[in-house]
């Protein structure tokens, strides 16, 4: 029984970490990207920005491709540690690895086929230097995921092993090495591809760490005992149903940018990509949290936990992720404009209106995360994956007429309709329906904080019109301002007892 408590206590503290770390690596990228993008845009120009963006967005296509294997393999690897089952565990692992070297292969052949489309899809919006341009970076680029597909696995295990503070600071080791290396490429070679170079080799090396800490330091076993029909039945189905989420949300995070930039070309993808780092990044302050909760989830499910307690956790994670969420959301809606100037410059003017249609809609989505976990631990993802199929088919219908005529903001507002109609309102009933959570408990919550949030926003938003602006100076001020009224705004009328012993505990670690 000690010793359980142990591990158990062991396991919260990596959660914690994992969070933390989660945390730390959101607010580095977001001040590497505010130094590092506007470095991207003087060095290579909008342009060639804009390209780089569009050829990521296709590569980005072939993340459907890992099948959501990587889930699939914390998911089955943690069950078998929980029931302490190690020829189990070393068999997943070594069924996983051949399925990986078998994408690899499919990923090669059809990333070979999409070359040859390129210079057709893009003809007409393109120069042919962009197009000799775009080409070599598409292979580069594609040769970097399948370095990254083989080594998932690894990945997988640390995650499974929830040993987050490796695996979030190593994150956070990336996210610093690969602008810097990037700026002193670029003093040399300022193009696009100098970029998806320092991307590659930065990749291999994070991929290089992770093997050698699963192998050296966790002992992974991967070792092939039988063949498991039961397994691979489950496992076929889970994977399917994550390749058919995945297509969807590449048509929600990618699929826009693909469309303008056959329709508008390389500088209004430009504008987009802008938008969508800050979507990117919004995005991941909810995943911090979430994500370190899959092996935990897991574990409750495997012991048949009552769904009250799921929906405590649902709620618990639900409302701590919204206060994150509105102090960002609700401070872009207030500075957002003078940082897209300050950040980006000029010619971004739409970027914060494209980031502002998606983000407040994706928040019913992202602050709901734990039931991703949920119906991943019970095997339900097809619930998701038919709601993903609807919103993404009605998502393109609507975008590409409203692309035609009103650019980048037309592409957003139809994702920004479908996120909320479909990730927000959908999923939100079949976690009621089908999994039996408390939702009208948990909307009833949100919606008592979001009312204070709104009326704080709109008092601020009026003030600000009264204060200077393009000041760098000023701008952080009123920023860091404003998170302290938010923060004292939330702590007094909006936080219950679970959340405030949270921050006296914190204080008192401090």
């Amino acid at each position: 029984m000690a010793f359980e408590c142990k591990v158990r206590c062991r396991d919260i503290s990596q959660r914690k970490i994992g969070a933390i770390l989660g945390y730390l690596n959101i607010i580095l990228r977001t001040v590497v990207n505010f130094i590092y993008i506007p470095l991207l845009l003087y060095y290579i120009g909008k342009e060639e920005f804009g390209l780089y963006q569009l050829i990521g967005s296709l590569i980005a296509y072939f993340i459907v491709m890992d099948f959501g294997l990587s889930d699939m393999v914390v998911r089955f690897y943690v069950r078998y540690l929980t029931i302490k089952d190690d020829i189990g565990a070393e068999n997943i692992l070594a069924i996983s690895r051949v399925i990986y070297i078998i994408i690899s292969f499919v990923i090669l052949t059809f990333g070979t086929v999409g070359y040859c489309f390129i210079p057709e899809l893009f003809v007409d919006t393109m120069t042919n230097s962009e197009l000799e341009e775009g080409l070599d970076i598409y292979l580069l680029l594609l040769l970097n995921f399948v370095a990254k597909i083989l080594g998932m696995i690894y990945t997988a295990v640390i995650n499974a092993r929830q040993k987050f503070f490796f695996l979030r600071g190593l994150t956070c080791l990336q996210t610093i090495m690969e602008p810097m290396l990037a700026v002193v490429v670029l003093q040399v070679w300022p193009c696009a591809f100098s970029v998806a170079v320092v991307t590659t080799i930065v990749n291999v090396i994070i991929i290089v760490c992770r093997y050698i800490y699963a192998k050296k330091v966790l002992c992974v076993r991967i070792k092939y005992h039988y063949w498991n029909k039961e397994l691979l039945h489950s496992a076929g189905h889970f994977m399917v149903m994550q390749v058919i989420v995945l297509v969807a949300d590449m048509v929600f995070l990618k699929t826009n940018q693909v469309i303008l930039g056959i329709i508008s070309g390389t500088a209004m993808v430009a504008a987009y990509a802008i938008a969508a780092n800050i979507q990117q990044a919004y995005m991941s302050l909810s995943c911090a949290i979430s994500g370190v909760f899959l092996p935990h989830v897991t574990e409750m499910v495997a012991k048949k936990v009552d769904p009250v307690d799921l929906s405590a956790l649902f709620i618990r994670i639900g409302r701590l992720q919204f206060f994150t969420l509105g102090l960002v959301a609700s401070g872009f809606v207030i500075f957002g404009q003078e940082f897209v100037s300050l950040w980006a410059g000029d010619g971004f003017e739409d970027s914060y209106w494209i980031a502002l249609l998606i983000m407040l809609p994706f928040t019913t989505d992202l602050i709901q995360n734990v039931g991703f976990a949920i119906l991943q631990a019970m095997n339900r993802y097809g619930i998701r994956a038919a709601v993903q199929t609807l919103v993404g088919v009605i998502n393109i219908v609507l975008a590409v007429p409203l692309g035609l005529k009103y650019g980048g903001i037309g592409c957003a507002a139809a994702t920004g309709f479908c996120m909320f109609l479909g990730n927000g309102i959908g999923m939100s009933y079949c976690y009621a329906h089908y999994l039996h959570l408390q939702m009208g408990k948990f909307w009833r919550q949100i919606l008592w904080i979001l009312l204070r949030i709104a009326v704080l926003t709109f008092v601020i938003y009026g003030l600000n019109d009264f204060l200077p602006r393009d000041s760098g100076v000023f701008f952080a001020v009123k920023v860091i301002v404003y998170m302290a009224v938010y923060g004292s705004v939330v702590y007094f009328f909006c936080f219950n007892e679970y959340e405030r012993s949270l921050c006296i505990s914190w204080r008192k670690k401090a």
